[in-house]
């Protein structure tokens, strides 16, 4: 991984604090009365042409101004343009090389590879005027004063828009808007939605300033923002500034936008030569969704793989200045990583990167007061008030929390990894799976991904003569260092996986206990199920076996929710894991000019085409009234935890006290405390881990009265009921130096959370 290098940056540009105006004069522009044109590109073009097409032998060419470093640009006649006429650049280098490219700064393509389309933004008639001041609002600046809700209070659904309804557009989305804010969230995550060919799950997008047509285009997703905030709902931007999509991008020959190649398509070029106004490319891409779409807040995509430190802080930088209230959140995964670059922390309880998440000061937004370009010269680490080492995001996604809890779910609880885990996670986004521990390994549920190791189907799989085959091609794939055997090992874990799926479907469906009212349901399901999946018959799995299998997951699966709603900061859900929908979420795109995509197949197991898109559109399952019961039961508990954590500020702004915390390793139980100093609002999760019912457990409290508010073996969330507890709990703290124990009701493979009354 490249860490911010001090003297490969020296001598370049940097661009901080730029005005309003340098921002969005880039592109293509009829806004505001006049138009223009301005374009990034190669230092030896010599003549830059706009070539404007209105059909009818009505065909317009304006010549550019060449200034410096690239640019060319031209202020128009006044109508030159019109809303939805085609245009495209022509570029003429030293060398006589002509070529014709779409807009970098495209904000509508009619399609992939054509020109680009006149857009203007300031046509969509919003009505969402009191969302700024709205309490709902979750803003980098909330305060007692303003009244709005901070980050750490963010409860998010992250949503596929090509998936989330038959409809596959932002209008089916606005659809689901009600039931989601009903559910208890207070904020949508819109996967990407970048211009591609067609179908795609989002993180192949080449048009970084275009909303898909496929998906809708800008003005319905503009409607699905407003309709969002009049309801009360945050809407979150997933944006890729990590590499270009592999199919479409025109950026290789409009200019030196290209830093290499990687294997999802080019990366950018941050910190090479001519880089500045690459820089400038990708921060101009935030900007764009916070002011032309009203986006609350961006998640930006895997930005350890942009490989520029300095980027990532020039975004951060240029967005609070300009839209101080919009927050960032980095999908980032660098771990024990100092802030100087060059040693690991040895201290386990900064497992992540402190410098992602640590907050710009005052004098680090701009370079200095005045707003023009900045060209300044990076002299030391800290130059002119920016210090290189703080990338000012607001949050990040937590890998070490997922992780763990992961672990646990396998039935490997390591309590020391998890007190770690949740005090560490305070300020991050946690989530117990999201689009990526889903599309990008195999398309299965978690349920169905917990079933695996009850029903030991890793070691009852059989794989046939294609399984070995592409065991083979992916150690080709993976190259050098990786062994077949490896690669094996993973094929058989994917099929395990996949077939973990169809069981979990057959228990939501109704069919395995069709099978059971059958006869002789065990042989009829070795023959008919087991054994065209290629799983042994001398595993003994029977029906019986794999609806106990579901039922366990699912109750391990709710315990460990309540750890993420417990644990302080902001929490993520992806859709369809809100009531245990069976739908797959495959990994899925179509592609225009490439035709050769078999690796995809090789990686993930399932060909990557239309029917892994139709597979993954929710709702195409249907479940028995039993399915559905277990649904509506767990969609009661996700209910019940978004207003646990909406009304406990312990569980959003609080502090875990680690001298709280209670491990019986033997058990395995782990009991936190969280408290809000400023409220005065405490919480207390106990999870047991174990398989055994305690209708008497021992524990240590902390001091007070402590009241069960979530009890995932509730019946109402599909629990059996048992060991509830109605009465108040009291905790004594300890007496005489020694700590004294209060008794409670603890369920197996369940969490209890209390608060303090």
């Amino acid at each position: 991984m490249k860490i911010l290098n001090i003297n490969n940056l020296s001598n370049k540009n940097l661009n901080f604090k730029r005005s309003w105006q340098e921002h969005k004069s880039w592109g293509v522009n009829i806004e505001d009365g006049s138009q223009s044109a301005k374009i990034f590109t190669f230092l030896d073009a010599k003549n830059v042409v706009l070539e404007v097409n209105r059909g009818k032998n009505d065909e317009r060419i304006f010549p550019l101004e060449k200034k410096n470093d690239g640019i060319f640009e031209a202020k128009l006649p006044k109508d030159y343009l019109k809303e939805g006429d085609e245009y495209q650049f022509l570029i003429e280098r030293e060398n006589g090389e002509i070529q014709r490219v779409k807009d970098p700064y495209s904000k509508k393509q009619s399609s992939l590879l054509g020109p680009s389309v006149v857009y203007n933004h300031s046509a969509f008639k919003w009505s969402d005027f009191a969302w700024k001041n709205n309490p709902n609002r979750i803003s980098r600046k909330a305060d007692s004063k303003n009244g709005l809700t901070p980050l750490d209070c963010a409860k998010i659904y992250e949503l596929n828009t090509a998936t989330l309804t038959n409809k596959a557009n932002f209008e089916g989305v606005k659809q689901e808007l009600s039931r989601i804010k009903n559910l208890g969230f207070n904020a949508i995550e819109i996967m990407p939605v970048e211009n591609t060919y067609s179908y795609n799950w989002g993180y192949d997008g080449v048009d970084k300033f275009a909303p898909s047509n496929f998906l809708g285009g800008a003005d319905m997703l503009k409607d699905l923002i407003n309709s969002a905030h009049n309801i009360g709902l945050n809407v979150i931007m997933d944006m890729v500034p990590n590499h270009i999509g592999v199919d479409g991008s025109q950026l290789q020959k409009t200019g030196p936008y290209s830093g290499g190649s990687t294997p999802w398509g080019d990366a950018f070029n941050y910190e090479g030569e001519n880089s500045k106004y690459v820089r400038d490319y990708i921060v101009n891409a935030a900007l764009n969704w916070i002011h032309n779409y009203h986006c609350d807040g961006l998640r930006l995509d895997m930005t350890k793989f942009m490989n520029s430190d300095t980027t990532m802080q020039q975004i951060a930088a240029e967005v609070n200045y300009h839209f101080p209230e919009a927050f960032l959140i980095a999908e980032d995964s660098r771990s024990n990583i100092s802030v100087r670059g060059d040693e690991h922390w040895h201290d386990w309880w900064q497992p992540h990167d402190q410098r992602v998440t640590i907050p710009l000061k005052p004098n680090e937004i701009g370079l200095n007061e005045s707003e023009e370009i900045h060209n300044q010269k990076i002299d030391n680490i800290s130059h002119g008030g920016v210090t290189l080492s703080r990338l000012g995001f607001d949050s990040e996604w937590d890998f070490h929390f997922y992780h763990t809890l992961t672990k646990v779910a396998y039935g490997e609880a390591d309590l020391d990894a998890l007190e770690r885990a949740i005090f560490d996670s305070s300020s991050r986004v946690k989530y117990t799976t999201s689009h990526d521990e889903t599309g990008n390994m195999d398309g299965t549920r978690l349920v169905a991904k917990y079933m695996v190791p009850m029903l030991k189907l890793n070691e009852n799989i059989f794989l046939d003569d294609k399984d070995v085959q592409r065991a083979r091609d992916y150690a080709s794939l993976k190259g050098d260092g990786f062994s077949f055997e490896s690669a094996l090992n993973i094929v058989k874990s994917q099929k395990a996986q996949q077939n973990a799926m169809k069981l979990a479907q057959m228990v939501q469906n109704g069919r395995i206990e069709r099978i059971m009212a059958s006869r002789r349901p065990n042989e009829i399901f070795a023959n008919s199920v087991l054994e065209p999946m290629g799983i042994s018959k001398a595993s003994f799995i029977s029906p019986r076996k794999v609806l106990n299998a579901f039922s366990e997951a699912t109750r391990i699966y709710r315990a460990i929710e309540a750890l993420k709603y417990f644990t302080p900061g902001p929490v993520m859900t992806f859709q369809g894991e809100e009531n245990l929908d069976m739908t797959k979420f495959n990994f899925f795109r179509e592609f225009d000019s490439i035709k050769d995509e078999k690796y995809l197949y090789v990686e993930k197991g399932y060909p990557h085409g239309l029917n892994a898109y139709l597979d993954s559109i929710m709702g195409n399952q249907k479940y028995s009234i039993n399915g559905k019961k277990r649904m509506e039961e767990f969609q009661n508990l996700i209910i019940d935890l978004n207003s646990f954590k909406k009304n406990n500020s312990a569980s959003t702004v609080g502090q875990i006290n680690l001298s709280n915390t209670v491990k019986h390793p033997q058990n395995p139980t782990i009991a936190m405390h969280s408290k809000d100093i400023a409220s005065g609002s405490e919480t207390f999760i106990i999870s047991n881990f174990s398989n055994v019912d305690y209708p008497v457990y021992n524990i240590e409290f902390p001091v007070g009265k402590w009241e069960e508010v979530i009890n995932t073996n509730n019946e109402k969330y599909g629990g059996s009921g048992t060991c509830q507890n109605k009465e108040i709990v009291l905790g004594f703290g300890k007496v005489d130096n020694k700590k004294v124990k209060s008794q409670i009701a603890l369920p197996a493979k369940s969490s209890v959370i209390f608060k303090k009354v």
